[in-house]
């Protein structure tokens, strides 16, 4: 009976170990690509494509392109391939391990102790939110599309959308704003040049831009990854090619002990113990492997599709 103890008590130290590991890991993942990949942050390079939002766009950001090519009517072959084969492949690994505004996210809530629950059904019913967000950016890009083909765009940019240009949302996207907007204006030393001129300098587009920064900011300190789970039209854009990955984490139902531990640490709240037919559920897991690492039986392990 000790022996049994013991052998349990040493399978936990494990699992914390791992555990540790993963976020540790992740953690030095998500810095190099927040300052390596996004290096216009401190302009040690241009930027590699000329009029998007920030850096890292042209590598990663395919919802920047899938706007452009839809505002400027060119077939958004690119975006959508690179969206497909991607979160078909590897499931939701951008979103747990090299997002930027991922690594935001996971900074804020861990200084704001932000709690990882809400009530299921609540939780439910938003997540479905940011499919709304991203139909609305389509809309709105092809509203622009059809300004586009009337030859009107320009004609509405300088009247009313200067802001919005050709990528609506990034006009007001918390994570353009804090990677792209706010960087820029310190790069090239726009900056007013006394605090008396600081709200006089501010135009009504950049005054949307911080509000919804802090906003989302602030809900991101009381729930974790709130932006990621709920609104980035991103996060939806990759859901609904990863449902069905090739790579994903499934849940051996017979070593499983049910001690609910993997859905406790989950950050984007999977309930993991109901894992249809032992895979977890692809469209909200970002794969950040901590369920895996914490699980003391190995019931959970990452796998190819099944």
């Amino acid at each position: 009976m000790s022996k049994k103890i013991i052998n349990i008590e040493e399978r936990h130290a494990t699992a914390i170990r791992r555990l540790a590991a993963v976020r540790i890991s992740r953690f030095i993942v998500q810095f190099l690509f927040l300052f390596i990949a996004n290096l216009g942050i401190t302009l040690l390079i241009p930027l590699p494509v000329v009029g998007l939002t920030y850096p890292w766009t042209s590598f990663i950001s395919s919802l920047d392109l899938l706007q452009i090519s839809i505002v400027l009517l060119i077939p958004p072959i690119l975006p959508l391939a690179t969206v497909i084969i991607f979160n078909a492949t590897i499931g939701r690994f951008f979103c747990g391990w090299i997002c930027p505004f991922g690594f935001v996210q996971d900074l804020v809530a861990y200084i704001g102790k932000a709690t990882r629950f809400i009530s299921s059904k609540t939780d439910s019913r938003l997540k479905n939110f940011k499919y709304f967000v991203l139909f609305l950016v389509i809309i709105v890009s092809l509203g622009l599309a059809n300004l586009n083909i009337t030859n009107s765009l320009d004609l509405f940019r300088s009247n009313y959308g200067r802001g919005i240009g050709i990528m609506p949302y990034s006009s007001i996207a918390p994570d353009a704003t804090l990677l792209g907007t706010i960087p820029l204006i310190f790069n090239l030393g726009i900056l007013p040049s006394s605090f008396d001129k600081l709200f006089s300098s501010l135009n009504f587009g950049l005054v949307v831009r911080y509000f919804v920064l802090f906003l989302i900011l602030i809900l991101i300190a009381r729930i974790s990854r709130f932006y990621c789970r709920y609104i980035c039209p991103m996060g939806a854009l990759n859901a609904i090619f990863s449902s069905k990955s090739l790579l994903g984490i499934y849940r051996d139902v017979g070593t499983c002990d049910t001690c609910g531990l993997c859905s406790k640490i989950c950050p984007v709240q999977i309930d993991v113990e109901k894992a249809k037919l032992g895979r977890i559920d692809g469209k909200e897991c970002i794969m950040c492997l901590e369920c895996v690492a914490a699980c003391h039986t190995s019931a959970l392990k990452i796998s190819l599709k099944r």
